[in-house]
């Protein structure tokens, strides 16, 4: 039996006994009247409070209790004389992770810890399963997100952040709708016609009408519709669904808020916004600054507005108005950016900008007036037919809002429709449909709009300063536990059947010309052939595709130099579309938590085993003398206790490594090892 097992038994056993002495585990309600914060500040007084137990301590005929609810413990004290033999029998019977409640006068004790003195202690629900401690499998990445609210109850942080969200929003509805008359209204979530932005949607199938319905992409065009329909300033916090990758920054469902006002454009849009996060700072932070990384930003002072073409010379030192097509196609091969469907200087200018000014933008910046072909939905620029009234604010290198002066003539409207319909008869899933019924809405007439729109997840990111979206949504999207078992204890030789070859794999040479593309960096190359090495290695005992193998370990970090944000996403659906999906698959599985996808194949388990594990040999051999001569699996295994000795390797990932391939230390360091003594 296992020793959570025998927790889980010991547990039963008390709630047995609890119940034989008549006690309810589980009553249905209690009366409680402070919170423990409140009865912390009630020195002399009788407070009723409730919580969770967090430890429990027995001195002889006293027993101390510390009580939280929320981030906030106290201390309860209870004494046998006064509560009497029947209920402190009862009370040893309380485990850590029980509730109970108790009423008493809040005092100190000698050691002056503020304490409640117990009069009474009524038992209000019995833990069947231990709560972890701050250093086990809770703090396990993959766990805590499987196991939200035990990371809630472990990490104090957790809670802070999330703690975080919620106040955000609740000050984005008191901003909008005390200080500036909007009304919060609502919008279908399931639309016969997605639209609002260019993506891939979520479809399924309505049986009470037999009609296939898309999960909302955005609220905009329902929105517009309301415009119509006569309300002038209004907004919606809405949750929609993307059918695309998962990234540091992205999730396929996420909350953002979309707000339009009449008779406004764009520049009406970011006083408001500029207000609006100033506002945010000071209710979260109490100043006007934030840390964004290592950064400390000032979003009080007034917010520069520069334009994308100004943007590209001041940062990037590209006069684009003097610039020949030719130049520019120069200039994004040279920075290894490809445009979608045919050239464009508009498409030009914003990959140029986002590639190699983007991040640069450190202190709060409004990038107006974007080029007309990325800009759909946009009104065309009152002094210039070929850009847009469109802005974007960044703070911290991030994209942070999105707005514009909105279209309003239904004209101009179908012409920009009638273009998504090009794009999408040429195969761009992403392109926008024809909404019919909203252009019909507009030909009744609408006022100057302007519109804006905020990811939540990104805003809560920024102002807690917390670069991964999975930390600022309470529930993130993962693939189902059910869906990805771990590796079978029997020989995976003997039960699995070697991955099919591909005729469509490229060859060795093509894959070497994208490494040498894409990664210049030396230690990172170097990472790669490692990698590259033991999957060959492993394919050829195994009986697999060695080609296969090796080209995945070679490209699997392939994007991480040029586009970490995107790594592995960015390579997996832009630059390897060509290689065969096994090898796709792998890549995506070596890294669970950007992606969401387990390692389940034979190929997607030896890739994530080797990926950790080579680069913590590497660092071993780098401290020794002779390198990988002589280098034993203990020595290797000594170092992994030493948590600072190459501290940003994940023991974690190498510990699920050897379970995922069904191999002891010993065995997987061994056969690492002769590998690369051989190539050294």
């Amino acid at each position: 039996m296992s020793r959570i097992d025998e927790a889980i038994k010991a547990k039963i056993d008390k709630r047995t006994k609890l119940e034989s002495m008549g006690v309810s585990v589980h009553p249905h309600s209690f009366n409680k009247t402070h919170s423990i914060e409140q009865a912390r500040l009630s020195e002399g007084s009788v407070v009723t409070t409730a919580g969770r137990v967090q430890a429990v301590r027995t001195h002889g005929s006293v027993i101390f209790f510390d009580l939280q609810d929320g981030a906030i413990s106290i201390q309860v004290m209870v004494r046998k004389n006064v509560v009497g033999d029947d209920l402190f029998d009862i009370l040893q019977l309380v485990d850590a992770g029980d509730f109970v409640g108790t009423t008493g006068e809040v005092g100190k004790t000698k050691t002056g810890e503020i304490s409640i003195v117990a009069d009474s202690v009524t038992f209000l629900g019995k833990a069947l399963r231990p709560v972890p401690s701050e250093w086990n499998s809770a703090e396990n990445k993959e766990a805590r997100f499987r196991k939200r609210y035990l990371d809630m109850l472990v990490n104090n942080d957790v809670r802070k952040v999330l703690d975080s969200r919620w106040k955000v929003l609740r000050e984005i509805r008191a901003f909008l709708q005390d200080e500036h008359d909007f009304t919060e209204v609502e919008t279908p979530v399931l639309q016969p016609l997605y639209g609002g932005t260019n993506a891939t949607p979520f479809t399924t199938h309505m049986k009470a009408l037999d009609t296939t319905f898309y999960l909302r992409l955005a609220p905009e065009l329902y929105l517009k519709r309301l415009i119509v329909g006569g309300y002038e300033k209004i907004f919606e916090i809405a949750r929609n669904f993307r059918n695309e990758g998962i990234d540091q920054t992205h999730q396929p469902e996420f909350t953002m808020i979309e707000w339009y006002e009449a008779y406004a454009d764009y520049n009406r849009m970011m006083d408001v916004a500029e207000e609006l996060l100033v506002h945010l700072a000071m209710k979260l932070h109490e100043k006007k600054t934030i840390i964004v990384g290592d950064h400390e930003v000032n979003i009080g002072k007034k917010w520069r507005r520069l334009t994308m073409i100004d943007s590209l010379k001041e940062f990037a030192e590209i006069d684009f108005n003097m610039a020949t097509d030719t130049e520019l196609m120069s200039l994004l091969e040279k920075n290894n950016l490809t445009l979608t469907g045919e050239f464009t200087r508009g498409k030009a200018l914003f990959e140029l900008f986002d590639k190699l000014v983007a991040p640069q933008l450190i202190d709060p910046i409004w990038i107006i007036d974007y080029p007309r072909d990325v800009s759909p939905l946009a009104k065309v620029h009152r002094d210039n037919p070929d850009f847009a009234e469109r802005f974007e604010a960044y703070i911290g290198g991030k994209e942070i809002m999105d707005g514009w002066s909105e279209v309003t003539d239904p004209i101009d409207q179908r012409r920009l429709f009638e273009n998504e319909q090009s794009r999408m008869r040429s195969g761009d899933t992403e392109a926008h449909p024809c909404d019919e019924d909203f252009l019909e809405a507009m030909e009744y007439g609408m006022p100057p709009l302007g519109g804006i729109g905020i990811g939540i997840d990104r805003l809560v990111m920024l102002l807690t300063n917390t670069w991964s979206i999975r930390e600022v949504i309470a529930f993130p999207t993962l693939k189902p536990k059910n869906d990805s078992p771990k590796a079978p204890k029997q020989s995976v030789k003997e039960e699995e059947k070697p991955t099919e070859s591909t005729s469509a794999l490229p060859d060795r040479a093509e894959a070497q010309a994208l490494l040498e593309k894409y990664i210049k960096n030396e230690a990172l190359r170097h990472h790669c052939y490692m990698v590259a090495q033991a999957m060959e290695a492993y394919a050829a005992d195994l009986g697999e595709d060695s080609d296969l193998w090796y080209q995945a370990g070679l490209l699997h970090d392939l994007d991480w130099e040029m586009f970490p944000d995107e790594h592995p996403n960015k390579a997996i659906t832009e630059i390897l579309v060509s290689y065969p999906s096994q090898m796709l698959d792998a890549i995506a599985a070596h890294a669970p938590g950007r992606t969401g996808k387990q390692p389940e194949t034979q190929i997607e388990r030896f890739l994530f085993a080797c990926d950790e594990m080579s680069g913590f040999l590497h660092a071993v051999s780098l401290v020794r003398p002779e390198g990988f001569s002589g280098m034993k699996p203990k020595s290797v295994k000594k170092k992994m206790k030493t948590t600072a000795f190459a501290a940003n390797v994940s023991r974690e990932d190498m510990e699920q490594g050897f379970e995922l391939i069904n191999k002891s230390p010993d065995e997987h360091i061994g056969f690492l090892l002769e590998v690369f003594g051989k190539k050294e």
